[in-house]
């Protein structure tokens, strides 16, 4: 993921956020007309069962879930690599300073 698959994360949890905002909208009691989420543009049609509310929340945990995992796959990847990087950094000052310790003894009166 680069940051390209940041910003579709950022996007994906403003999205899960208005429906979540959506969704406690709807579980007011009276309401019955149109919602229309935070950012203005989403019109979400009030729930009148409390079993839709209710399916949408755990849909909405579901998605947070597989977020929550890509996140930490992302994360684990991430701290891989630069381990990766840094393992790769420390040998080649490794070798750097064993050389110079052979050029320094070559060059030594």
């Amino acid at each position: 993921m680069h940051e390209a698959g940041f910003v579709d994360l950022e996007e994906e949890i403003l999205g899960l956020k208005l429906r979540m905002q959506a969704i406690e909208q709807l579980t007011r009691p009276g309401d019955e007309e149109h919602v229309t989420a935070a950012n203005g543009r989403a019109p979400v049609q009030t729930a009148v069962s409390g079993g839709r509310v209710t399916d949408d929340l755990e849909a909405l945990n579901v998605e947070i879930g597989g977020l929550r995992w890509q996140v930490r796959e992302y994360h684990t990847a991430t701290h891989t690599q630069v381990q990766e990087q840094l393992d790769d950094i420390r040998t080649g000052m490794h070798s750097l300073e064993f050389k110079l310790d052979q050029l320094l003894r070559r060059y030594e009166p």
